[in-house]
């Protein structure tokens, strides 16, 4: 261990314990060091000109590392660089989504998906300090468009936007630009983006999934942009609603509104939007098991909703 020095061991810490040669030689292990200690089993080979250092374990980042020191015009993407940036509904896979441009040489790994592009800018990146790169937000979520449903895609968009990741209208410039018909899942991420519109940002995937299930059954569901005020409580922001029933659905997913505590300040919330005239219908996780019947259920208080409401007018 001797032949690494301070700043070859600072550059594998840094780096999920993987660095070139190039690296190590600027750190003061040269090209005969190297040699050695790959001999001695302290430094492993991992492709032509990228090491690792046995001491470190094998992750998800380290083998990210590797790709993207042997590739350096290359990116994590997909599922991959998903999991990596922290969204959610990603597939678990032991493979790595890596993006090269078109005719590249590639020195193949066994656990790699390679995908080619002819259409990569350096704004469809970004470089991370670890030295992973990975895809840019928006080239991201229209490169998940090929692996993830319908429902888990809105999601991430969901997610991205309300994260600010990225903007609606920088999704558009991407799927103006890249969304075509022999590009997977391309044409139905520019589809959800007309369907949303620049709407605010769902908070979670519960959110995503029952909005889209009670538009499928013709509910007129939207997105409660205004905040409500209520006489005795600070403004509120509801999940779901119909603004001209005064019907308000909250989903109810996180484990606060399990607690006493948490049951005991919706309930007084409940209580003072039925002084405004809002009837509030809460949603918890169990009923999120089933979401089709659900939507069923909340369509009937929908439609129960609106004719008690046409009554008093009539009336």
């Amino acid at each position: 261990m001797s032949s690494l020095t301070p700043a070859a061991t600072k550059l594998f810490r840094q780096h999920h314990g993987v660095a070139t040669g190039q690296m190590l030689t600027d750190a003061g292990v040269g090209r005969r060091a190297r040699r050695r200690l790959v001999e001695e089993q302290i430094l492993d080979l991992l492709f032509k000109r990228v090491y690792r250092i046995t001491s470190a374990p094998i992750t998800l980042e380290s083998r990210c590392v590797a790709l993207c020191l042997a590739h350096p015009t290359g990116f994590v993407s997909g599922p991959t660089a998903g999991r990596l940036e922290g969204y959610r509904r990603m597939p678990a896979s032991e493979q790595i989504h890596f993006t090269v441009p078109h005719g590249l040489h590639i020195e193949y790994s066994g656990d790699t998906i390679f995908h080619q592009s002819t259409a990569v800018t350096p704004a469809d990146v970004t470089k991370r300090s670890d030295g992973i790169t990975v895809a840019s937000p928006q080239r991201l979520l229209l490169d998940l468009s090929a692996a993830l449903s319908t429902d888990d895609l809105l999601s991430v968009i969901e997610q991205s936007i309300q994260k600010r990741r990225c903007t609606f209208f920088s999704l558009v410039y991407y799927a103006r630009r890249l969304a075509h018909s022999r590009r997977t899942g391309s044409l139905r991420f520019a589809r959800l983006l007309i369907e949303r519109g620049n709407a605010p940002a769902l908070e979670s995937h519960p959110e995503v999934v029952l909005e889209m299930a009670m538009k499928r059954k013709g509910t007129p569901i939207v997105r409660q942009v205004r905040l409500l005020d209520l006489p005795d409580h600070p403004p509120i922001r509801i999940d779901l609603s119909i603004p001209e029933l005064r019907w308000a659905i909250e989903i109810d997913v996180h484990p606060d509104h399990l607690l006493l505590q948490g049951t005991t300040k919706d309930k007084r919330r409940d209580r003072q939007c039925h002084v405004i005239g809002w009837q509030v219908d809460r949603v918890t996780e169990l009923d999120m098991l089933d979401v089709e019947t659900l939507a069923d259920e909340l369509e009937s208080v929908y439609l129960a909703r609106l004719a008690s409401i046409d009554v008093r007018q009539s009336a």
